[in-house]
């Protein structure tokens, strides 16, 4: 029978997965979760709220109220998946998973091309399909396996120069070098090849091509970024002197390259090289629903292991070109990042406690520890406790329903408050029992909540330094 998690030092300093929805940017999404964070003793740090008090907080941030939280790693808001959350000491940890190899699965729309190589964006071509086969899929994918090299999209967060690329791209403005290639390792595979749905419950898909199309402006700009495009790759890249964001999906921006694969020559290495394509923006649309046999195109599914810094749209658009016909992504998830995963261990996951405690003080005294027994302790706490890979990513329903609860907590508060002002309580009373500190101490001392004990069972704590005192140069280091 293993342990019932426990809670390690507080304020939790760690890691802990969560599974991003599709629709919201990262950040947004680190918006909704943070107040609940505050709102908990888990997270709650009384010694760096007092002393940050009365100091202008200059940064956008919660350092200031006792949490600090970031994450390793964005999703773009058409993404979903894992995403890695730091909190306070577990933020220095985060660099790694932008280092770090990662899984996906995605879902690929033949015919079309866009401009972000979504179905966010407007359609940049159109192409017959119907030529395709699962076969056919199959064969192209071996011109993505192994070392590829990609060239970094003009719209991307890719710094040259200290500058995003996007910058010199919306400003129409030449690039002061080309663009260096990137080597990338891909491992990939065809999970499905699925139809369009004819009739409903038929077991077809359901996905459309986008509707939206570019005016005329909006090509000459294109034509203008795709020239920029077309002069980059002849440098090699350079990881440790670019700065670099290194997933695809932080790029929320329009993606403007198409290129193909093929190997390239002269290189005695079975290395694969890519190769510009500008899209023929004055041909005729093709028609989504077939003339030939009246369908709408198939999707195809992958799922890709890849190194850092590697665009999985840009794989599923060129594997698109290399069809002769042009791909979108219409779904994409990160079913794995690091140690962590999406899915996990259903069963190990379940057969931990649903319940965690906190001692009756609720106090966990850090600074008369010295940094073994912390990182004694954090081994203890975790023991029994689904972490990594088994624990799998919280979900997203699991916040949504704590959101829902804490809005009603807030409106009972102030119904509580309004009412107690009504019938003649005096000002000290009202100070008493609803000021911020009284009403932190209730949430504090009530039961522990789902999200919370859900968060428990993944949470990677890691361990925080003997310090003499909570002095300044303390949450410095923090």
């Amino acid at each position: 029978m293993p342990k019932s998690p426990s809670v390690p030092p507080l304020p939790l300093n760690g890691l802990f997965p969560i599974a991003k929805p599709s629709g919201p940017s990262s950040m947004k999404v680190i918006d909704s979760i943070t107040s609940l964070l505050l709102d908990s003793k888990l997270f709650d740090d009384p010694e760096r709220r007092r002393h940050a008090k009365g100091q202008r907080n200059k940064k956008k941030n919660t350092s200031h109220l006792g949490l600090k939280i970031g994450q390793g790693g964005t999703l773009d808001p058409l993404a979903d998946g894992v995403l890695v959350i730091g909190v306070n000491r577990g933020t220095k940890h985060l660099n790694r998973f932008l280092e770090c190899s990662k899984e996906y699965e995605s879902i690929g729309l033949l015919g079309c091309m866009t401009t972000s190589m979504d179905s966010d964006d407007p359609v940049l071509s159109t192409s017959s399909w119907e030529h395709v086969t699962k076969e056919d899929v199959e064969k192209v994918l071996d011109r993505f396996r192994g070392e590829i090299y990609q060239v970094p999209p003009i719209f991307s967060a890719l710094k040259m120069d200290g500058k995003p690329l996007y910058e010199y791209a919306r400003e129409s403005k030449p690039l002061p070098r080309p663009i260096p290639t990137r080597k990338c390792t891909v491992s990939i595979e065809l999970v499905d090849y699925k139809p369009a749905s004819v009739t409903p419950g038929d077991g077809g898909h359901d996905y459309r091509w986008p509707e939206k199309r570019l005016s005329e402006e909006e090509k000459i700009v294109f034509r203008k970024l795709t020239d920029i495009v077309s002069k980059a790759g002849t440098e090699p890249t350079k990881p440790k002197s670019e700065s670099l964001i290194s997933e695809e999906a932080q790029n929320t921006l329009n993606t403007t390259s198409s290129e193909p694969l093929k190997p390239e020559e002269g290189n005695q290495e079975t290395t694969k090289k890519e190769e510009n394509f500008v899209p023929d923006l004055g041909k005729p649309d093709y028609p989504e629903i077939s003339p030939i046999n009246g369908l709408r195109p198939p999707t195809f599914t992958v799922k890709m292991t890849v190194s850092s810094g590697t665009y999985v749209r840009s794989i599923v658009h060129d594997i698109g070109i290399a069809l002769g016909c042009g791909a979108h992504v219409v779904k994409l998830t990160r079913t794995r990042q690091g140690e962590f995963s999406l899915y996990g261990d259903e069963e190990a996951l379940a057969s931990t406690s649903m319940s965690a405690s906190i001692g009756d003080s609720g106090e966990v005294e850090m600074n008369a520890k010295n940094e073994s027994k912390i990182v004694e302790e954090a081994e203890e706490a975790t023991e029994g406790v689904s972490t990594g890979p088994t624990g799998g990513s919280i979900p997203w329903s699991v916040w949504t329903r704590a959101l829902k609860e804490r809005e009603t907590i807030l409106e009972n508060e102030r119904t509580e408050k309004e009412e107690a002002i009504m019938s003649g309580a005096s000002a000290e009373e009202i100070h008493t029992n609803w000021s911020q500190e009284a009403i932190r101490q209730r949430r504090h001392n009530g039961e522990m909540k789902e999200w919370e004990n859900e968060l428990l069972r993944r949470f990677v704590p890691v361990p925080v330094p003997a310090s003499g005192g909570h002095g300044a140069e303390y949450y410095k280091d923090r």
